[in-house]
Formats: C-alpha cells, structure tokens, sequence
C-alpha cells in the first residue's frame, strides 16, 4: 500500500468511521457550485424524534442540547433546527462540521468534537460514515441539524459503520451538527496536457479517476505533472490540505495501491508540515492550488506509484 501518513502528531483529528455503541463505550477513532458533487435521489425527513430536540447557543460552539428520555425511532429522521445560507451538501461533498451525540435512552451527552476547529472533514454519502454521512445530503453550509439515528446505524454491530435499518423502531442515538464548511466533490479546475511517456487518467461521471498504466519503465525520480488547472489559493507547508486520490503501482502487473474514491473513506485530511507525510507526496501538493488535479509519480520503499490527487480545499493549522 502506499504510504500518505507518517505520523498523526501535529494533524488535525480524523475521523475514518463512526463505531459507537451508546451506553458501553463512545469511539469516533482519531486516525460555489453545486456541479462538483452528485445530488442525491433522497433526503431524509424530520420527523417524531428529530423534531423533539432541542440545542441553544451559538452556531459552532457546543450547544446545550435537550432530549426527552427513552427517544426512539424508526430510521433516520433529520430536523433543521438553525438555517443555513450556503451552499448545499451533496453526494461525495467533504464537509467540516461539530457535533454532540446524545444518548437518546437517557438524554446524557455521550460525545462532542469538542468545538476546537480540529476535526477532519466529513465526505457525504462515503460508506464509512454510514447513516451519518447520509444525513449530510441535501444540508447547507450553516446548518443546524438534529440527526436522529437507530442505535444499531452506529453501533460496532451495525457493520462497518453501521447501517440505517428502517424496519423497527430503536432507541435514538441523536447527533446535533452545525455543518461549517462544505468542499467541492472532485477537482474542478481547467484541463492541462501531462507530460509525455506518462499513464493516461479518464475521469468516470464522479470525478474518479482510472489510470492506465503504459508498458515501459517508471521514472526513477518522482515527478509531478497538473492535470487541471485550479484558480484557489495556494497550499503551504502550513497547511492541512483536503484531498481525494487513487494511487496505482507501476509495474508489469498494475494494480490499484489505494483509493479515497472507492474504499469508503472519502476525502482525506493531509497535514503538509514536513515529517507528517510521505516527502514525495508532500512535495506534489505543496505549491498546489485548489482545484487542482496532479498526477504525481512517487517511489516509495522501492515501488513506483502514479497518484491522481484531487486538490479540493486547505485547512489551515
């Protein structure tokens, strides 16, 4: 596999899924336009338990949060209890967010982010978050929203981030989110020609690419070729960027080494300070701007990889 971390220190928090079980143990593991994303077929509703939450206070800091006691439901409800004016959170959008989760069999809170600025982005609809990435969809930046869940959607029980079963009634875990900032879903800059003798990327309907990996030899010095042109800032060593790649081998037998696209953990908070991340693709972000798609070719423990990296926003530390 190839290597993006080095170490966790100095990172922001990450979030790769939601394992709880309320009432045995509370784990989150630390670990513009609307065209950039996929707009989902369906929202999911307010309704009942949804609507018996309420949070005071202000936007982005922990609010006190106020559930009946024994709260149920019946799938996922989602009440919009604070209106958001930005832009709309769909399929495969990275999303930063603070939350309280709430134990909705006592009405005790179980979990917040703790309101610091230091949590990793959310991706929308990504398989790890299961139920709670679904809420997500059809939200806005500015948003308010009391997020009713069965207990099984997040439970270690539940799968690998649980799922929504909506065919019995549950006690409710609720999760009340101010969605801060949403990120487009792919690269959405101006396509550039790569160099020559390097692999070919086809982007599918999502922004995903597929690399085809041609006969000869890779380089044996990394390179970086832009395969679209952002006009977003730029990225520093001070940065954390956010980002989605596919990484591939380059070799006689090609094979996909990794994937934000497509192993369900969407996108990627990437700490830029040198140390914290793989130098060689550090080196292909650095210097970067938002919106740009680079094709990095990085050696890494003698194998040659092509990364395709999504340069899709920059948190700074």
């Amino acid at each position: 596999m190839p290597v993006l971390h080095r170490t966790e220190r100095g990172s922001v928090r990450t979030i790769p899924a939601l394992l709880v079980t309320i009432g045995l143990a509370v784990s989150l593991t630390a670990c513009a336009s609307n065209g950039a994303g996929t707009t989902p077929a369906s929202c999911a509703a307010p309704g009942a338990a949804s609507e018996a939450v309420t949070a005071t206070g202000k936007f982005g800091s922990e609010p006190k949060v106020t559930v009946p006691k024994g709260l149920t439901t019946k799938g996922t409800q989602v009440s919009v209890l604070k209106q958001g004016t930005g832009r709309t959170i769909d399929d495969g959008t990275p999303v930063l967010v603070e939350y309280t989760l709430v134990d909705g069999s006592t009405g005790q809170v179980a979990q917040t982010s703790g309101y610091s600025g230091q949590t990793a982005p959310i991706t929308a609809g990504a398989s790890n978050y299961g139920a709670l990435g679904d809420s997500l969809q059809c939200a806005h930046v500015g948003d308010r929203l009391a997020v009713a869940l069965p207990k099984s959607a997040l439970s270690s029980t539940g799968g690998a981030a649980g799922t929504d079963s909506s065919k019995k009634t549950e006690d409710a875990v609720i999760a009340v989110i101010d969605v801060k900032r949403a990120f487009d879903a792919r690269a959405t800059g101006t396509p550039q020609l790569a160099g020559d003798k390097m692999p070919a990327v086809v982007l599918a309907p999502s922004g995903a690419p597929g690399i085809t990996i041609p006969s000869w030899s890779a380089p044996k010095s990394n390179e970086t070729h832009l395969l679209r042109k952002g006009d977003g800032r730029e990225l520093t060593a001070k940065d954390t960027a956010v980002i989605k790649y596919t990484a591939v081998t380059w070799g006689a037998d090609p094979s996909v080494a990794g994937s934000s696209w497509t192993d369900g953990s969407g996108a990627q908070a990437i700490p830029l300070t040198k140390g914290q991340v793989d130098e060689g693709v550090r080196t292909a972000i650095v210097g970067h701007h938002v919106g740009d798609q680079v094709l990095a070719i990085v050696n890494q423990q003698g194998t040659a990889y092509a990364y395709v990296i999504d340069v899709l926003g920059a948190i700074s530390n």
